[in-house]
């Protein structure tokens, strides 16, 4: 054990015959830290605790030193790694901001995540954060608890902002095969959110203000020749519950060529929310969910027309076609089937099937089809819709409002088109 005083070492002192716990008495030399192991001559793992001060609370154990990026641990300092950030959509403009966080390269338990941008379009702040508490529980099984407490605050509409607070709990299990990718996880999130708009927009058409308790259990194995993941998920709120399944599949061929499959089915097990304005904002969406949990990443989740209404995630129905209004949500049951396949690199072809039913009528089968450019997995992709219920939609007029595109401005996603199953 060392004694610090400043960065100088003071004291030093070895203890032995330690069998359980044993009390010992060290002369007062001045030190202002304790510290185990300060040369590192002794292979440990975690030295977060080795550090000790006798100055009281707010004297810390160890000096704050501020990082630029994520770097390995220093165990003489408490590290603040900060990045520049910038993120974009259209009420917002583009929000400059700094990312300040504390996860190093190696996992640890208390993790902070906060990203505070200011908004020059709306003039104001905006951002989100996120604190978590990760506790490893075994090798194997049930490995792991992690607790967490995010929120974010961005803008919806010109003048109008959105909050979300939700606290969370996810329990993980992964196989005695630490080898194996094949990881599962249970979540509970209650997802609170606050909305305020502008007067001159008018009333909202739903409550401005909900909160939904949300129930999810992952299963994920994803391999470079077979990848698997589906999940079963719950939505509890005041006015509707609601369960859904989605099950993907990718197949990788000895010629290079790839099969995506995807399923999915949601069904209503309560619903008022038909006596809305807007009876479809909790709905089951065929081909633009509308996101009432803020959890996608829309350029202009509000629109309705025009180049950002044309920004597809596949979530919920997955279509790629805009169908007539009245197959495009289910408030009582939605059930699609989503299928592509590549030509050559990185063309592919694409083929959606599914059935929407909603209280009150008739169900209807869906179709459609077209051909994918998926010229960067995830960051830029373009779908061409080919035909559909609409019919041949290429011959059609305005036929470039009928292209959808998948693209991101988050420098995290495109980074993680790097990355290996391993990390």
């Amino acid at each position: 054990m060392f004694g610090l005083k400043n960065d100088t070492v003071v004291s030093k002192y070895w203890f032995s015959g330690i069998n359980d716990i044993k009390t010992v008495t060290i002369p007062k030399n001045g030190e202002k830290r304790l510290v185990l192991n300060y040369d590192q001559k002794i292979p440990e793992f975690n030295q977060r605790d080795n550090w000790k001060s006798l100055g009281g609370f707010f004297s810390g154990n160890k000096k704050l030193k501020f990082t630029f990026f994520r770097d390995s641990e220093n165990p003489y300092y408490n590290q603040v790694f900060y990045v520049p950030i910038l993120n974009f959509n259209i009420y917002d403009g583009w929000t400059p901001g700094m990312r300040l966080y504390n996860k190093t390269l190696l996992e640890r338990p208390f993790v902070y995540d906060f990203a505070p941008s200011y908004s020059f379009r709306e003039n104001a702040f905006v951002g989100s954060g996120r604190i978590s508490y990760r506790k490893y529980l075994s090798k194997s099984g049930l490995y792991l608890a992690n607790y967490s407490l995010g929120g974010s605050t961005y803008h919806f509409q010109e003048n109008s902002r959105y909050s979300t607070i939700t606290p969370s709990i996810t329990f993980g299990w992964r196989p005695a095969n630490l080898i194996s990718n094949k990881r599962e996880f249970l979540r509970f999130r209650y997802v609170n959110v606050l909305r305020d708009k502008a007067e001159s927009l008018g009333d909202f058409e739903t409550p401005p203000d909900y909160s939904i308790l949300n129930v999810r259990y992952t299963s994920r194995n994803p391999g470079i020749i077979n990848y698997v993941s589906w999940f079963a998920d719950a939505q509890h709120a005041s006015d509707f519950t609601k369960v859904a399944f989605e099950l993907e599949y990718r197949k990788l061929f000895e010629s290079n060529r790839q099969f995506n499959f995807r399923f999915y089915a949601g069904k209503f097990i309560r619903n008022k929310t038909t006596d809305y304005t807007d009876p479809n904002y909790y709905s089951f969406a065929l081909d633009r969910p509308t996101d009432y949990l803020f959890d996608y990443g829309y350029l202009g989740r509000s629109e309705d027309s025009g180049i950002y209404s044309q920004q597809i995630i596949i979530a919920e129905g997955g279509f790629k076609s805009f169908l007539p209004q009245e197959y495009r949500f289910a408030n009582d049951y939605l059930a699609t089937i989503n299928t592509s396949v590549n030509l050559w690199k990185w063309i592919e072809v694409y083929s959606d099937l599914g059935y929407v039913k909603n209280k009150g009528v008739n169900g209807k089968f869906v179709y459609n089809s077209g051909v994918r450019l998926n010229l960067l997995t995830d960051y830029f992709e373009l779908y061409l819709p080919v035909y559909s219920n609409n019919g041949w939609e290429v011959s059609q007029p305005n036929y470039g409002e009928k292209i959808r595109f998948i693209v991101t401005v988050s420098p995290k996603t495109l980074i993680g088109l790097f990355t290996r199953k391993w990390f």
